[in-house]
């Protein structure tokens, strides 16, 4: 199956709507903080766009700011305002805000949602964030760069026909194998050293848990009926659309700083 030109322009012209995001992250702090908040909010905006379709503008609004306040927990907590104990607790009532106010069975996704949002903010400000959101973006962007042009050039069976039909397993090994490739170019040219075994092993992860995170979604607006989150950005469609891998591998990522993983000495030579 050959490239489709147009939409392959389309693509790269959407880049642009997420540049802004990209240059807060290498800005530092205190707008790799500011900048995630931005991306949280445009997610939270399409999610409860969608899950509460039909649904009083209120009610969206309201659901939007219980997403949001998860993301302001770890900002809390590090400012010393609330414990860990309270946060919990403000988390849960956050959840289950979601939960009654859109009335929608797709528990798991605002789950997910809720995780994402938690550790995005978590990441943003841990030492070595700045490092950790930079590899994830390069990971899921080689992975999805490179699943695009497999399954289109090779194509073969698919990977998941019932939920995703365009998606083949050629494409989706050829993402794996794109990541690693530009994860291993850019650890030697700053590290002048090859990729060490934990950097491989987070590498091949972040690119599976991407994947499957995009098989998620794909399932979801499946169920809900419509093609696309949103219609902002050309090539892309909607944030959910761009920012679906990330619902897998975020918390993932955040965890593993949390518990200081042998990557993170890796990543802390880059």
């Amino acid at each position: 199956m050959a490239v489709d030109r147009s939409d392959l322009r389309a693509r790269l012209f959407g880049f642009l709507f997420f540049l802004p995001i990209l240059l807060s992250i290498v800005a530092g702090a205190p707008y790799v903080v500011i900048g995630m908040g931005l991306a949280g909010f445009w997610v939270c905006y399409e999610a409860s766009a969608l899950l509460g379709a039909g649904q009083a503008l209120a009610r969206r609004i309201i659901s939007m700011l219980a997403f949001m306040g998860l993301f302001l927990l770890p900002i809390l907590v590090n400012k010393a305002i609330l414990s860990v104990l309270a946060a919990a607790s403000i988390g849960f009532i956050c959840i289950a805000c979601a939960f009654a106010i859109l009335q929608t069975k797709e528990r798991v996704f605002i789950l997910l949602l809720g995780a994402t949002l938690i550790s995005l903010s978590y990441v943003s400000m841990h030492p070595l964030g700045i490092y950790m959101l930079l590899s994830l973006a390069l990971i899921i962007s080689a992975s999805d760069i490179g699943a695009y042009f497999s399954g289109r050039l090779i194509g073969g069976p698919k990977l998941a026909p019932s939920v995703s039909p365009s998606k083949t397993w050629a494409g989706s090994i050829g993402g794996v194998v794109c990541a690693v490739i530009a994860a291993a170019f850019l650890f030697y040219l700053f590290a002048r050293l090859p990729l060490s075994s934990p950097a491989l092993g987070f590498v091949l992860l972040i690119a599976v848990l991407s994947q499957i995170g995009d098989l998620f979604e794909s399932s979801m607006k499946r169920r809900l009926g419509i093609k696309d989150s949103g219609q902002i950005v050309p090539g892309h469609g909607g944030a959910l659309d761009r920012f679906d891998g990330y619902l897998t591998s975020l918390p993932v990522a955040a965890l593993m700083l949390y518990f200081d993983a042998p990557l993170i000495a890796s990543l802390a030579m880059l």
